[in-house]
């Protein structure tokens, strides 16, 4: 699969990529063995609502199974618990540890997977040839240097709580169950996805290390929207509070930007649940000390933290509610 393919296919009309849809989940249904062999991936988000959805077409009783890790929106969870009462079959799972205690052992997820991943090598083992590669200024794996301090604080960083709290209960329920997973990733997300895709050149992944199934990969963003418009399929109240992603509520990947809310829209809906996050701790640094650090290179603050200005006393009268 080339690039230009990709791209032919990610312009098809949103009828054309829902007919590619169901029939790549037919395809891996029946080369699974049947229905009771796969499962559907379904984290509550709006990306995983439209694949739950449109697998239900063909096969109304497939298996959904939510994660629930302890660091979702609470309109996450009322919303999965409400699809359950309607009538939708899911089930819900567990990690083996809470986020506190993952990021206690491992560290926190700041600004990135990759450079959270290369910071964690270095301060890990800062005296062997991969903690060298990663601080060169000659490499393009390096970690660039806008954020080499990182691996001289008190505090460690890493990219791992993404596998230990959701990655690692979903493998394990796999191989329980002996079903395969059906995941609503698009390949329109990031050049990871984007090389996997090519890579394996369609949505189903029978000879590669996992079995699983991406039939998404082809669709875009606006793709998702017009789904959910045409059927006017409900989603978690989070999106209509000013979520535009719905994960880890407190994950500090991609927080350094400018026109990322995450931190906002918690704070001002859950202070509860804000609060907690940021009193997370590592090596005695609470995650707010790491992040305010994170934020200031890009001359940004935290929403409680703000200097005053002409729109604090409007974010400050908003409704808020606790962490449920």
């Amino acid at each position: 699969m080339t690039l230009k393919e990709l791209q032919e296919r990610q312009s098809w009309t949103l009828e054309q990529k829902i007919d590619h849809s169901l029939g790549t989940i037919e395809a891996f249904v029946s080369r699974m063995g049947g229905v009771d062999k796969v499962y559907v991936s379904f984290s509550g988000g709006k990306d995983s609502t439209v694949l739950f959805h449109l697998a239900r077409i063909i096969y109304p009783d497939i298996l959904g199974v939510f994660c629930n890790t302890g660091n979702e929106y609470p309109d996450i969870i009322r919303f999965v618990r409400k699809m359950q009462a309607d009538g939708a079959n899911i089930e819900i799972i567990r990690p083996k540890f809470t986020p506190r205690q993952v990021w206690a052992k491992y560290g926190f997820p700041l600004v990135g997977k990759e450079i959270s991943y290369y910071v964690h090598q270095v301060q890990h083992n800062p005296n062997n040839k991969i903690a060298q590669l990663r601080m060169s200024k000659d490499t393009q794996f390096g970690i660039s240097e806008k954020w080499k301090w990182l691996v001289n604080e008190p505090y460690a960083v890493h990219n791992v709580c993404c596998d230990k709290l959701k990655k690692e209960p979903m493998h394990r329920f796999g191989k329980e169950s002996g079903r395969y997973p059906i995941i609503g990733t698009m390949a329109s997300e990031s050049r990871r996805r984007t090389k996997e895709y090519l890579k394996n050149g369609n949505c189903n992944y029978f000879d590669s290390e996992s079995t699983k199934s991406h039939p998404l990969s082809i669709w875009l963003e606006q793709d998702i929207w017009d789904y959910i418009a045409k059927n006017n399929l409900p989603i978690a109240d989070i999106y209509h509070k000013g979520a535009t992603r719905t994960g880890c509520i407190g994950c500090g990947f991609g927080a350094q930007f400018a026109d990322d809310t995450r931190f906002r829209t918690l704070r001002t809906h859950y202070p509860k649940c804000y609060d907690m996050v940021m009193n997370y701790t590592n090596n005695g640094v609470t995650f707010r000390e790491a992040l305010r650090k994170v934020l200031a290179v890009n001359r940004l603050y935290l929403p409680d933290e703000e200097p005053k200005n002409l729109f604090t006393d409007m974010y400050n009268n908003d409704n808020v509610r606790g962490c449920e």
